[in-house]
């Protein structure tokens, strides 16, 4: 009979530690438990195999995936910016009615052939509003391959006089054009304050462009027909120079706009009795003061007759 026997594997690892069954001699176990051992050596070595193997197995599937991604991102990457499929081809240009179509994709500095992934839509948008006739853009892919650029152009409501020049002034206050001749239909003002401002500055701040701005909204189209300009040199006390070439000194914008009637019925009577006039002085209330020319110069010529005598 064998001197060790165990009944079962759980009293083979208590009596018989994994690393001292090897130097056991053979001779003192029997068949059944170096078979029994043997197994469970076999098991564990399978087992701390099984622990190797693992994190390689998780490594190799990293690797795999990022190999595919790579491989798909440099895919995605050629299909994209490299192929035809995502070129520009088509442009399309709306909304402008004094700027050219061509200069306004030039100014956006789109090139031919430009891959829609590498548009810029917020660039080209503050490249266009450095133009002072663009008061605001818009950007936008209206298909696959074709651009839309729609335009909001500024136009001028006022021309503002400095020398011989004639600056066009948008409603908001800039500075459209600087060599203007007065060949357009716009109300003229003289005597606002332009010095060291050029295209594309505003004055929208300025006082007397907001005074311009109440006297253009109240006179409207009609009356202006018959103004040759506006001085707000002094903007609180301006006045008026006719086309017919009456010089008013007006109330106010509102007084002029309400008595305007009486006023070229009056102008019109004076022209028909050939009086000329310095001046008409409109500031007191519900009169209008004449300083005629004609009297002033009998008088001149009566005080120097009288001189003479």
């Amino acid at each position: 009979m064998s001197l060790f026997n165990p009944k079962n594997e759980e009293e083979e690892e208590q009596y018989l530690p994994a690393k001292l069954t090897d130097q056991l001699p053979d001779q003192s176990l029997s068949e059944e438990v170096r078979d029994r051992l043997r197994k469970k050596g076999y098991k564990r070595r399978l087992r701390i195999f099984s622990d190797v193997i693992a994190p390689m197995k998780i490594l190799g599937f990293v690797l795999i995936f990022i190999s595919l991604s790579y491989l798909i991102v440099t895919q995605l990457k050629y299909l994209f910016f490299q192929t035809s499929y995502f070129e520009l081809k088509d442009f399309e240009v709306v909304g402008n009615t004094v700027l050219d179509s061509d200069y306004i994709l030039k100014k956006a500095g789109i090139a031919p052939a430009q891959n829609v992934f590498s548009l810029e839509t917020d660039e080209i948008r503050q490249r266009l509003l450095e133009e002072p006739l663009i008061k605001d853009i818009k950007v936008e892919l209206s298909s696959l391959n074709s651009l839309r650029i729609s335009v909001t152009e500024r136009t001028p409501i006022i021309y503002a006089k400095k020398g011989i020049a004639f600056y066009e002034i948008s409603e908001d206050g800039v500075i459209l054009n600087t060599e203007g001749m007065g060949e357009k239909d716009l109300p003229i003002f003289t005597g606002l304050n332009l010095e060291n401002t050029n295209i594309g500055d505003s004055i929208a701040n300025h006082d007397d462009f907001f005074i311009a701005k109440t006297w253009l909204k109240n006179l409207g189209k009609n009356i202006f027909k018959e103004i040759s300009e506006i001085n707000l040199s002094t903007p609180q006390n301006p006045f008026i120079i006719m086309l017919s070439g009456e010089k008013i000194y007006p109330r106010s914008a509102e007084d002029m706009k309400n008595r305007f009637v009486f006023l070229r019925a009056l102008l019109d009577n004076l022209q028909k009795n050939n009086v000329e006039t310095f001046y008409l002085d409109m500031r007191a209330l519900n009169d209008i003061v004449i300083r005629p020319k004609k009297l002033l110069q009998t008088n001149s010529e009566n005080r120097g007759n009288t001189t003479g005598e």
